[in-house]
């Protein structure tokens, strides 16, 4: 039996691929869109929420609710195990978000390579399971399931490339700014960056 852990799990600091890929943060509020059109860009691109989901209700066995006006995360079975300890959350977390980012959301890539990826990740993620299950403390028949989970989640992120569907559409949605994709001229007389069409601050 292994003894039940009574630390609270260290929540995962998460890197912003929104602000450290794209960098629509910082000086991105500079007056090109207004702010909800601005939070709209975040919403499609942030990838953070959804592993932030995964983590807590696929790995930790927990559910959101809200206390007190508050949203928590609680165990959906209190009182059991999570799926796996938090060296697995730690190591399948790692292996996640170097497929679930905001970069290979905006790649544009084919059917074939998208099956590509998705054949070749599917073998890593299933020896990285059948390799360490033991040491996370994963129920073996937990481990399907779990295994599915993370297969639809980078599948998800990776249908979103294919033929540059997210790129294509954030640029078309503000195609209506007439803003350039190469270097233009702001307002203030200086120079903007811009990535698809988007400003990204001042040089």
């Amino acid at each position: 039996m292994f003894r039940k852990q009574s630390q609270q799990p260290q929540q995962q600091n998460y890197s912003s691929d929104l602000d450290m890929d794209i960098g629509l943060s910082g000086n991105y509020s500079s007056g090109y869109y207004p702010e909800k059109e601005e939070e709209v860009i975040k919403i499609q691109l942030d990838v953070d929420k959804e592993l932030k989901k995964f983590e807590y209700e696929v790995l930790r066995g927990k559910m959101q609710v809200i206390k007190n006006d508050e949203k928590v995360w609680e165990d959906i079975a209190p009182g059991e195990k999570p799926p796996v300890n938090e060296l697995g959350v730690r190591e399948l977390l790692s292996r996640l978000k170097g497929r679930v980012t905001t970069i290979a959301k905006l790649s544009y890539k084919t059917d074939e390579e998208i099956y590509k990826d998705m054949f070749y990740f599917d073998m890593s993620i299933s020896e990285l399971i059948g390799k360490r299950c033991g040491n996370w403390e994963m129920n073996p028949e937990m481990a399907k399931s779990i295994k599915d989970a993370i297969i639809e989640l980078v599948w998800d992120v990776l249908a979103s490339s294919r033929d540059g569907f997210t790129a294509i559409n954030l640029r078309s949605q503000y195609s209506k700014q007439d803003v350039s994709r190469t270097d233009s001229t702001d307002r203030s007389g200086g120079t903007s960056r811009s990535f698809l069409g988007i400003p990204m601050g001042r040089k």
